[in-house]
């Protein structure tokens, strides 16, 4: 596919959405309270994450700094609703170890630094680094999960070798912080609604005309 037939469809993309979803996502979130957010909604649910959440701003008087002082016990009852929980206590207590220096360095770097920095930490990959770095900091990035990559191979935006990352660095070439972080959210919104992994509403889909593989009903 030419690259201008590639752009034209991703716009046209993300124009049906707008009109299905006309308001963009606002977490409203501190920056450590959207690292921790975001490393235990790893395989979870938002609503599992907001729960873990709540139960670590109470464990740590609401000072996720402390999360390193704390105990192991203390704080794997405060994540485990989430999953996971071993692998997140250990994200989550490095790069809380680390955070006052970190925050500063990642509003400062460039995208691909700050991704790089990020994934430098235990269990933490380009998603998780992407969807800190535009909801916590403004930056670029066009993060890429379950929902996002399902939906975009459905519809066969991309060619079938690429793969995230490859993905997620030609939108951040192409399209502005605005435009990706309203799409990427836009898409898990539509994966989580209609395009599920599991029978798909196709009918319902404001991008059916444009999917390569929804149900004929």
């Amino acid at each position: 596919m030419l690259k201008k037939e590639l752009l034209q469809k991703i716009k046209k993309i993300a124009a049906a959405l707008e009109i299905t979803f006309p308001h963009p996502h606002r977490p409203n979130r501190t920056p450590v309270e959207q690292m921790v957010f975001t490393i235990l909604s790893q395989n979870t649910t938002d609503k599992n994450a907001e729960k873990c959440l709540e139960n670590l701003k109470k464990t740590t008087g609401n000072n996720f700094l402390k999360i390193p002082e704390l105990s192991e016990k203390e704080l794997l009852s405060a994540i485990r609703p989430c999953g996971m929980f071993r692998q997140k206590l250990r994200a989550l207590t490095s790069v809380m170890k680390d955070w006052p220096i970190l925050e500063e360095k990642l509003k400062e770097l460039p995208t691909s630094e700050g991704i790089s920095l990020l994934t430098s930490y235990p269990f933490i990959g380009s998603k998780t680094a992407r969807v800190v770095l535009t909801f916590a900091f403004g930056k670029n990035t066009f993060p890429i999960d379950t929902h996002c990559f399902r939906i975009l191979k459905r519809l066969g935006v991309f060619p079938e070798n690429w793969d995230k990352d490859r993905i997620s660095e030609f939108m951040e070439e192409h399209f502005t912080a605005t435009f990706n972080r309203k799409l990427h959210y836009d898409l898990i919104r539509l994966g989580r609604n209609i395009c599920k992994a599991q029978k798909p509403e196709c009918e319902r889909c404001p991008l059916k005309e444009m999917c390569k593989t929804r149900r004929q009903e």
